[in-house]
């Protein structure tokens, strides 16, 4: 009996350890269950997340493609337009300018290669520039009988407004007309009128004189001149 008592004690011990042991692994199953029911979740919301994104970047992908192709044809109804403004520019000018040079200035009809108009600057408070034009002679000596002539001829008026003619500039003279950039922005910000000289000179309206400077040294100067005078 005595013998009996202690496997039954060891088989009891045996049993409430093994049951001890088996409450801690289902205790771990259901934290497992747990994190894989969590992780499902978490798994279920990125992928609504990436199908999200998914269809918004087709969404988007197809607006870009639309836009591509607008501007594209924006593109050519630009070019066509800048096309018929050369061409327009062109007849305009082979037929205005007998006109307005006199007829006895060309031995024949100028013949123009191209040309085309710039856009006009405006600026606050100011009327707009006028516009530019860009000629291209298909004969030199047409370009320089229209220089002489307007030259000879003084003061052009087309449709209300003066005409002034220019050679086209180098490179080097166009430098020299941009080192008055930074005057020109001083004489703007002090509403004082200045305009720019063949070749390369600066005038200014001020006082009720007019000041010509051939370099941005002496206009600088002058305008520093200007405003110790105010101060």
């Amino acid at each position: 009996m005595a013998h009996n008592m202690d496997v039954i004690q060891i088989l009891d011990g045996i049993r409430s350890d093994f049951s001890t042991k088996i409450d801690v692994v289902l205790t771990a199953i259901q934290d497992v269950k747990r994190d894989v029911q969590d992780f499902s979740v978490r798994m279920d919301g990125a992928e609504m997340r990436i199908s999200n994104v998914e269809d918004t970047v087709n969404s988007e992908k197809g607006k870009t493609e639309a836009l591509v192709k607008h501007v594209a044809l924006l593109t050519n109804k630009l070019e066509d337009l800048e096309n018929r403004s050369r061409n327009d520019a062109v007849a305009f000018l082979e037929k205005w300018l007998p006109e307005a040079l006199g007829p006895a200035t060309f031995p024949r009809q100028p013949l123009i290669e191209r040309a085309h108009r710039l856009p006009g600057r405006t600026q606050p408070n100011r009327p707009p520039t006028p516009r530019v034009l860009i000629v291209k002679f298909l004969n030199f000596q047409d370009k320089v009988r229209v220089m002489r002539a307007a030259m000879a001829k003084g003061k052009i008026i087309c449709g209300g407004q003066e005409v002034m003619f220019f050679p086209d500039l180098s490179t080097d003279l166009h430098r020299r007309r941009r080192g008055f950039d930074r005057v020109k922005q001083q004489l703007r910000s002090m509403n004082i009128r200045y305009g720019l000289i063949y070749p390369a000179k600066l005038r200014v309206s001020s006082g009720g004189h007019t000041h010509v400077f051939e370099t941005p040294a002496d206009a600088e100067n002058f305008i520093q001149g200007l405003q110790n005078t105010e101060v």
